[in-house]
C-alpha cells in the first residue's frame, strides 16, 4: 500500500491536477448529502476510482507492485461508497488530501489481495 500512496502521489504533485483536485472533506460531504447531484458525485468518483484500481492492475501492474485491491464478486456500488464513508470518518487527519487517494487507502485497506496476504505472511515466519 505504500507503493500505491508513493505512486499515486507522485504522479499527481507532478501536474496541476492535485491542485484543483477534490479533498477527503469535500468527496465527504457529498456523499453524505441525501441530494440527487451530490449522490451523483460521489457515487461517479468512488465508482469511477475503483474501476482504474482495477484497470491499472490488471493492465499495467502485472507484478502486482503497487496496487494491492481485489475486489469481491458481486460487490455493490453501496458497499464502496460506505467503505469510504467510514474510512474518512476515521481518517479526519487526512480531510484535505486529495479524495482519489483517501478512496484509493480505504479500498487497499479493505480489499487486499488474499495471495499477497499470504506470501506476506510466509516471508516473515
Amino acid at each position: 500500500m505504500k507503493k500505491l500512496i508513493f505512486l499515486l502521489t507522485a504522479i499527481f504533485s507532478t501536474t496541476p491536477l492535485l491542485a484543483n483536485s477534490i479533498t477527503n472533506q469535500e468527496l465527504l460531504k457529498a456523499c453524505k448529502d441525501s441530494g440527487p447531484g451530490p449522490q451523483n458525485f460521489c457515487y461517479g468518483f468512488i465508482i469511477a476510482t475503483a474501476n482504474a484500481a482495477q484497470f491499472y492492475r490488471n493492465i499495467a501492474d502485472v507484478q502486482d507492485e503497487y496496487v494491492d485491491i481485489c475486489f469481491p464478486e458481486n460487490l455493490s456500488n453501496k458497499e464502496l461508497v460506505n467503505l469510504y464513508i467510514v474510512w474518512g470518518a476515521k481518517n479526519l487527519a487526512l480531510a484535505t488530501s486529495p479524495a482519489f487517494l483517501g478512496v484509493s487507502s480505504a479500498l487497499s485497506i479493505k480489499y487486499s489481495c488474499p495471495e499477497k496476504k499470504e506470501s506476506e505472511k510466509k516471508s516473515t515466519t
